[in-house]
């Protein structure tokens, strides 16, 4: 009766284990349905990157250091 119940609770969490990973997409699957975020598309990769970032932000010192030294 031990031995059933083991195999049963076995088969049961192999069940639960195997359920839930394979409702998760990965990365290709997901690009291949279009389902990607924003930051994740190849398109918006330069968009969303720390160069831009920082780019924007001297661009942004220098402008208002400009301002400060004309005022």
């Amino acid at each position: 009766m031990r031995l059933i119940t083991s195999v049963l609770v076995l088969i049961v969490l192999a069940v639960g284990i195997t359920g839930c990973a394979s409702g998760k997409k990965n990365y290709s699957e997901k690009r291949g349905l279009m389902l990607l975020e924003n930051t994740q598309l190849g398109r918006n990769k330069g968009y969303y990157s720390k160069h831009k970032a920082k780019k924007i932000d001297h661009s942004y010192k220098k402008i208002v250091k400009r301002e400060n030294i004309i005022n």
